[in-house]
């Protein structure tokens, strides 16, 4: 990603659109895999619920005086050791969902500060004439020279590195 400049402020228009839509494509992703885990979890949930009340026994269940609780019905669910490698998968998922959102939200503020660059741009902002000090304008028009050069030596087009003609 590059910074925002205002000599380069069509590059980085076109920059952004695409960027965002590479999040934007990678968050709902994120969003799908963690919906599938989570789909993963409560079925495997159900289907150890039914075989803990179905086989109490089996899960350490001792007492012929008394039917299980539901409370240990839920503490042998949540301990199980299929549900505890889900539920962290699950968080790992999260994780990463909450990563693209962050990501996602940057770039919104990157979107913003384009759209302020652009306005100033617009308003003359940059203009030479309107900023006092008198080498102003020479640092502004040796800036825009070196990143136009600096994009063009970066181009395959030319077999020679373009150099400055002061």
């Amino acid at each position: 990603m590059n910074k925002l400049s205002i000599f380069t402020l069509d590059a980085n228009a076109i920059e952004h659109v695409d960027l965002y839509e590479d999040c934007t494509t990678a968050w709902a992703k994120a969003v799908q895999e963690r919906d599938k885990v989570k789909e993963q979890l409560a079925r495997k949930k159900a289907e150890i619920d039914e075989d803990i009340r179905k086989h109490p026994k089996k899960y350490g269940w001792n007492s012929e005086a008394k039917a299980p609780t539901e409370a240990w019905f839920a503490l042998k669910n949540i301990l199980h050791p299929e549900i505890k490698k889900l539920s962290d998968e699950l968080i790992s998922r999260q994780f990463e969902v909450n990563s693209y959102l962050g990501k996602k939200e940057t770039l919104e503020q990157r979107g913003k500060r384009l759209d302020n660059l652009v306005d100033l741009y617009k308003g003359n902002y940059f203009v030479a004439k309107s900023r006092s000090g008198s080498n102003y304008q020479e640092k502004v028009t040796e800036g825009s020279e070196e990143t136009q050069i600096e994009g063009l030596n970066k181009s395959s087009r030319f077999q020679k590195p373009i150099k400055r003609t002061k």
